[in-house]
């Protein structure tokens, strides 16, 4: 199960779908919901959830369209470990069809969330730049190491 926070307007989940959800949340849902453990239910009647409200579930139950108005969370033990082993600069996805775009010291350069195209196209600007940068350095050492051999000559 992942937990994921509603980025929508509401959500509404199925009837056989297993959540795991706070014991406020479900207080409220009770007669939508039929208790399979001690925080994980079984919906028997669609059930809503509003913006903010965050919910674990199984990815395999999502469909696209309750994908579109979900923004994933990861616990911050997986998110920092996979932060630090993420490659930059690159896109990453911000849902909704959105991407933010970072440089290669893990800045976002982006204002607000733009369409995988625009990120793309930002980032092959960013790799190119850094590749121009990185040759200009390749031919100042070469300049130094040529300049140090002179002297030994």
């Amino acid at each position: 199960m992942q937990t994921y926070e509603v980025t929508g307007k509401h959500i509404t989940i199925g009837i056989g779908t297993e959540i795991r959800l706070s014991e406020s949340q479900a207080e409220g849902r009770n007669f939508s919901l039929k208790n399979k453990k001690k925080d994980v239910f079984e919906v028997v009647e669609p059930v809503q959830f509003k913006r903010g409200e965050k919910i674990t579930i199984s990815p395999k139950n999502l469909t696209k369209s309750l994908l579109e108005n979900l923004k994933e969370i990861s616990d911050k033990k997986t998110e920092s470990k996979n932060e630090a082993n993420a490659d930059y600069p690159r896109i990453q996805h911000a849902g909704s069809g959105k991407y933010n775009v970072y440089d290669k010291n893990k800045n976002l350069i982006t204002s607000k969330s733009v369409k995988k195209h625009e990120a793309e196209k930002l980032l092959s600007e960013i790799l190119a730049q850094d590749q121009t940068d990185d040759d200009s350095d390749d031919d100042e050492n070469d300049e130094e190491s040529d300049s140090g051999n002179l002297g030994n000559v």
